[in-house]
């Protein structure tokens, strides 16, 4: 997803990968988040694993009064290619609270690997999800 002209763009603060002084450690992985809102909607776009270490990262942008508001949120998470618990209880969660506030969440373009450990958790049957964010907005 290219970010148009009036998106957000959210890179990770500091070095994402550099190693410390001595070369030896990394600074481990972050995730490559952009987000576009449309009037009703919003579309965050996810690169990167969500696992422990970047789930926060992912709530913390979801956290903020922009995206909280928006009626109808869609994760893209079409470049995600691994998520652990971590990911899977952000998932539950973020539905959760939009549900409880009347306002819409989905997932998109989930990769075989990701949509395999959401049907062995039966998150399938919980979590809304579509192909593509059209099809998401195409329900509006």
């Amino acid at each position: 997803m290219t970010p148009s002209p009036d998106s957000d763009t959210h890179q990770p603060a500091g070095p994402s990968s550099s190693a410390d002084s001595g070369g030896l450690l990394s600074a481990g992985p972050t995730l490559a988040l952009s987000s576009h809102r449309g009037p009703r909607h919003a579309v965050v776009a996810v690169g990167g694993p969500i696992d422990y270490h970047t789930a926060p990262q992912l709530l913390g942008h979801l956290a903020t009064e922009d995206m909280q508001d928006v009626p109808l949120l869609i994760l893209d998470l079409a470049r995600v290619d691994f998520c652990d618990s971590s990911a899977l209880g952000a998932f539950v969660e973020i539905n959760r609270r939009r549900s409880d506030a009347g306002r819409r969440f989905a997932l998109t373009g989930v990769q075989p690997e990701v949509r395999r450990i959401l049907e062995l958790t039966r998150l399938t049957s919980v979590l809304p999800l579509r192909d593509t964010v059209e099809d998401v907005l195409s329900e509006e």
